[in-house]
C-alpha cells in the first residue's frame, strides 16, 4: 500500500515527508511551534513595534515562562530591550499562548544574505584598497535611473528634490 501523495499546494513539510526527507518529528513540531508563535506575536505587536522590526522577527526559543526572538539588527534588539516590560505586558494580557511569560530574550542573527554580501564587500575591500572610490564613481544602470525618473516624475512634489534627482540620472 502506497502513500497518497500530497497536492501541489500541500505545505513543503507535507512534501518532505512523502519524499522520505523529513525532518525528525520533534524538530519538525518545535518549527511549526515556532512558526505559529511568530505569527501570533506579529499580530499582537502590530502596533507597537515598526514594520522593519516586525518583518525579521522571528521566534527562536520559546517555553512557558521565557520567548527568545530573533532580529536581524542590534538596533532592533536594542529597541525591544528597552521596550521589554510593555511588550511582555501586551503579551501576557492578549494571548493564552504567552499568559505565563516571565522574560523576552533578544538574539541578533544575520540573514545569510546578510552574511554574504558583507563576506563579498570585505574580501573585495581587502584586495581592492580603493574600491569604495570606484563603487562612488560607476555609472547608475538603467534600471536605477529608470526607478529615479519615475519617482522624480510621479512621486515627488518637491521642485528642488525632483531636479536633483534629474540632475543626478543625467550625470
Amino acid at each position: 500500500m502506497s502513500k497518497k501523495q500530497p497536492n501541489r499546494l500541500a505545505q513543503l513539510i507535507d512534501h518532505q515527508a512523502f519524499a522520505g526527507s523529513a525532518l525528525p518529528q520533534t524538530l519538525a513540531n518545535n518549527m511549526r511551534l515556532y512558526i505559529e508563535a511568530t505569527n501570533e506575536i506579529k499580530e499582537l505587536l502590530v502596533d507597537c513595534l515598526p514594520e522593519e522590526i516586525l518583518n525579521t522577527c522571528w521566534v527562536v526559543g520559546l517555553s512557558p515562562e521565557q520567548l527568545i526572538l530573533s532580529v536581524s539588527s542590534m538596533t532592533a534588539a536594542n529597541h525591544i530591550r528597552y521596550l521589554h516590560s510593555s511588550y511582555l505586558q501586551i503579551l501576557t494580557e492578549q494571548s493564552i499562548t504567552f499568559k505565563q511569560l516571565k522574560q523576552i530574550r533578544v538574539v541578533v542573527a544575520k540573514s545569510s544574505a546578510d552574511n554574504y554580501s558583507s563576506k563579498q564587500s570585505s574580501a573585495s575591500s581587502l584586495h581592492l584598497p580603493n574600491s569604495r572610490k570606484a563603487n562612488e564613481n560607476q555609472a547608475l544602470s538603467q534600471n536605477t535611473k529608470r526607478t529615479i525618473s519615475q519617482a522624480a516624475e510621479h512621486v515627488t512634489t518637491d521642485e528642488n528634490l525632483k531636479k536633483a534627482l534629474l540632475r543626478l540620472i543625467n550625470h
